[in-house]
């Protein structure tokens, strides 16, 4: 199986997967959110961060999640990695009460709590056993199996050498197990075999050519535009201006 990459291919998927047209509007503003707020960022890999969070919402549509989740997933950075260009950090509530009025509170909760939540020095039974406790954890750890779903399906992981690999993947096999036994039980049997699918494939894959690994560990956003041909703003109206009338003339 591949995830979607793009908005089309999600609301495809959802279409296939019976979501109606009031969710799929849903899931478009959603989007529109996320365009803003990640138009010039990109995973270590180099992969357009956006691509990531469709990939992640096309996960959770697949597994028949609900509609606030899966809009989440479209989000589940915009606290940690998003460009409100305000100069906060994190989830202000200037932030948060812009957010919530554009995909509402639900779901911008879970965005909130996935922010806020800390797993990386847990097991992966411990965290099965946290979220088969406590339904509010399973909706986090559904996004976050999600979100890694989305970075081991086009071993985009093995581009980033530097960056570790949640829950344990690729360094103990018995995590692994645990991970997938966790799914299976708190997602689905088909969750838990697309993922198991998807390790296999990781460890089958031949090496990454040396040229083509990052160096860095985490996201990046980059400067729209070219350096070295970059001009101000008062000059590119000059240039447009004498583009104009050097047209003009030339029709004349």
């Amino acid at each position: 199986m591949s995830l979607p990459q793009t908005n089309l291919q999600l609301f495809r998927l959802m279409q296939e997967q019976g979501f109606d047209r009031s969710s799929l509007q849903s899931v478009h503003r959603a989007y529109d959110v996320a365009k803003k707020l990640f138009g010039t960022c990109f995973r270590p890999s180099d992969k357009p961060f956006i691509c990531h969070l469709v990939g992640t919402a096309g996960a959770l549509a697949d597994w028949n999640q609900s509609l606030e989740l899966i809009n989440a997933g479209l989000l589940h950075s915009a606290y940690l990695f998003g460009d409100f260009a305000d100069g906060e950090r994190g989830a202000s509530d200037r932030r948060r009460h812009w957010l919530k009025k554009r995909i509402g509170a639900e779901a911008e909760g879970l965005i909130h709590r996935y922010t806020i939540s800390a797993w990386a020095k847990s097991s992966n039974a411990d965290l099965h056993q946290q979220a088969k406790d406590n339904s509010e954890f399973r909706e986090i750890l559904t996004l976050k199996i999600a979100d890694v779903y989305d970075e081991i399906i086009d071993c985009g992981i093995l581009f980033t050498p530097k960056k570790r690999c949640p829950f344990g993947l690729l360094s103990d096999e018995s995590e692994e197990r645990a991970l997938l036994v966790a799914i299976e039980d708190l997602i689905s049997e088909k969750a838990s075999n697309q993922f198991r699918v998807s390790l296999q494939e990781l460890r089958n894959t031949t090496e990454v050519p040396a040229d083509l690994l990052s160096a860095r560990a985490s996201f990046y956003h980059i400067r729209p535009g070219i350096d070295e041909l970059r001009r101000g703003r008062l000059n590119r109206r000059l240039v447009k201006l004498r583009s104009k009338f050097g047209s003009k003339a030339k029709a004349a």
